[in-house]
C-alpha cells in the first residue's frame, strides 16, 4: 500500500495563528526600526517650516558634527543593550578618559599615545563591569550604577577638578576639518559605525553575543562561553567611551574632568530610537546612527525655534518613552 505525505492543513488554528503572530511580529519589527527616519524626515521638514535656516548646509553640518559624540556611544550602548544590559557608566567613563589624556599629555607622552591612553581608559571600564556582570554575575544596573560614580570620583580625584589644555595642531584638526564639506569627526564616526557593523553581523563573535542577548541560558546549552561574551560586549562598550573622550578633547581642546550626564541619556536615547531591542538579542547599526542625530536635529532645532534650552531635557525624555513604547511585545 502506498503512503502519501499529506500537505501542510492551512487551516489548522496553531498554524494560522503562528503565521498571524509572525506576520505581527514582522510589522513591529519593521516599524520599530522605521520610527528614526520616519521622525528624522518629519523633524527636519517641520523645522524648517517654522525656520527655513535650520535646513543650511552650514547649519546641517554643525549639527552632524555635533552627533559625534553621541553615535559613538550610542554605538557602544548599543552592544550592551543587544545582551539585555545597560551601562549607566558611559559618561563617566568619557570624563576618566579625557582626564587620563590631559594627564598623559602633561607627562610629555606624544598625542597620539595620549589617545591610546584614553582609549585604554575606556576598555579598562568596560572590562571591570563585564567581568563583574559576566563572571560575580550580578545584574548590570547595579554594576554600572556603582562603577558611573566610582569612575567619576576616580575622574575628579586624578585632576582635582581642573582641565589639562591640549594645543595640538593634530588635534583640534579631528574637529574643524571638513572633507567635502563634512566634519572629519563626523566620518570618524561614520566610519566606525561601518567597522562595528561587520563585528556584529559578519563575525562568529555578533553571532554568538546576538545569542547570548537573545536567550543565555539556551546559548550556555549551545556550549556558548556567556560570561566572555558578556566581557567583550561591555568591552567594545568601554571603548566607545574612550573613544568618545578623544573626540570630546579634540572638540574642546582640553580635558574635562566632568562631562555632561546628557550624553548618557542621548547614548541611551538613540539606541531604543534605533529600534534595538531593550529585552536583548534584536541589534542594528545603523539604527542608533539615525536616533543620534535624530536628537541632536531636535536639540538644535528647538533651540534655533527659540524654546528654552530647560525644555529640551522634557522633550527628549518624553520621545524616548514613546519609542519604548513602540517596541512593546516584541519579546
Amino acid at each position: 500500500m502506498s503512503t502519501q505525505t499529506s500537505p501542510v492543513d492551512t487551516t489548522n488554528p496553531i498554524t494560522a495563528s503562528t503565521r498571524t503572530l509572525r506576520r505581527r511580529l514582522a510589522n513591529e519589527d519593521l516599524w520599530t526600526r522605521a520610527t528614526a527616519p520616519v521622525a528624522l524626515v518629519v523633524l527636519t521638514v517641520t523645522f524648517t517650516i517654522v525656520n527655513p535656516k535650520f535646513l543650511t548646509w552650514p547649519s546641517l553640518t554643525s549639527m552632524l558634527a555635533d552627533s559625534t559624540i553621541p553615535i559613538v556611544l550610542a554605538l557602544g550602548a548599543t552592544f550592551a543593550v543587544t545582551l539585555a544590559g545597560i551601562d549607566l557608566s558611559l559618561a563617566s567613563t568619557v570624563a576618566l578618559g579625557s582626564v587620563t589624556m590631559g594627564l598623559a599629555y602633561q607627562a610629555g607622552l606624544p598625542l597620539w599615545l595620549c589617545c591610546l591612553v584614553a582609549m585604554a581608559t575606556g576598555l579598562s571600564v568596560g572590562a571591570l563591569n563585564g567581568v563583574i556582570i559576566g563572571w560575580v554575575r550580578i545584574p548590570d544596573f547595579i554594576v554600572t550604577l556603582g562603577s558611573m560614580s566610582l569612575v567619576m570620583g576616580l575622574s575628579l580625584i586624578f585632576s582635582q577638578g581642573k582641565p589639562v589644555q591640549i594645543p595640538e595642531r593634530a588635534l583640534t584638526f579631528v574637529s574643524i576639518t571638513s572633507v567635502g564639506g563634512i566634519r572629519f569627526n563626523f566620518l570618524i564616526a561614520l566610519a566606525i559605525g561601518v567597522l562595528l557593523h561587520i563585528v556584529l553581523f559578519h563575525t562568529r563573535f555578533g553571532t554568538h553575543l546576538l545569542a547570548v542577548g537573545d536567550n543565555p541560558d539556551a546559548a550556555r546549552a549551545m556550549g556558548l562561553k556567556v560570561a566572555r561574551v558578556k566581557l567583550a560586549g561591555y568591552v567594545i562598550c568601554g571603548l566607545m567611551g574612550g573613544v568618545g573622550a578623544v573626540l570630546l578633547t579634540s572638540y574642546i581642546g582640553s580635558s574635562q574632568p566632568a562631562t555632561n550626564t546628557d550624553y548618557l541619556l542621548k547614548a541611551i536615547a538613540a539606541v531604543v530610537l534605533g529600534g534595538v531591542s531593550l529585552f536583548g538579542g534584536r541589534a542594528t547599526i545603523i539604527g542608533p546612527i539615525l536616533g543620534a542625530i535624530l536628537l541632536t536635529f531636535l536639540q538644535s532645532g528647538l533651540t534655533l525655534v527659540g524654546v528654552s534650552a530647560f525644555y529640551s531635557p522634557l522633550v527628549i525624555g518624553i520621545v524616548v518613552i514613546a519609542a519604548a513604547m513602540l517596541m512593546r511585545g516584541r519579546k
